[in-house]
C-alpha cells in the first residue's frame, strides 16, 4: 500500500507499513522541503516500528549518522548499522539503508539525518508516555 501523508493510520497499519516506499520519491520535495510522508506518517511509524530498539543504540547510530558525509555513508554504512544487524534489527538497519540509497546528495543524506533525528524524538516521546500509565 502506497504511504498517504494526510491519511491518519492506527497503530497497527503503522506497525505494519513498509517504510521502503518512504523514500521511492526521493527524500526532499523539489523546493528542498523534507517529503511530507516523511515528516508525519513515516516518521511516526518508523517510532514504532524502531520501538525495541534501545535509545542509546539508536541515538549512537545517529551520532555516526551526523559525523557521515553521504560518501561516507555509502561507502561504510556498518559505522552506523553494524550494532542494529548485530543485534536483530536488521528490518530498521535496511530501511536507513533505503534511505542512504535514495538520497541523491549530501543535502538529502542532511535530511534523512534530520528525519532519523525526528524518529529518535518520537521514540523518546513514546517511551516517557509508556512508562506514565493513566498520565
Amino acid at each position: 500500500m502506497s504511504i498517504d501523508p494526510y491519511r491518519d493510520y492506527t497503530y497497527e497499519e503503522q506497525l505494519h507499513l513498509d517504510l521502503h516506499e518512504l523514500f521511492e520519491n526521493g527524500i526532499r520535495t523539489p523546493d528542498g522541503a523534507m517529503r511530507p510522508e516523511l515528516q508525519g506518517v513515516g516518521a511516526a511509524a518508523a517510532a514504532i516500528q524502531a520501538q525495541k530498539i534501545p535509545l542509546p543504540m539508536f541515538g549512537l547510530m545517529l551520532t555516526n549518522a551526523n559525523e557521515k558525509t553521504l560518501l561516507g555513508a555509502r561507502r561504510h554504512p556498518e559505522d552506523l548499522l553494524e550494532e542494529l544487524d548485530k543485534r536483530g534489527h536488521t528490518r530498521f538497519a535496511d530501511v536507513i539503508r533505503s534511505g542512504i540509497a535514495a538520497c541523491q546528495n549530501d543535502e538529502d543524506y542532511r535530511t534523512l539525518v534530520r528525519w532519523l533525528g525526528m524518529v529518535r524524538n518520537l521514540m523518546v516521546i513514546r517511551s516517557r508516555s509508556a512508562a506514565k500509565p493513566g498520565e
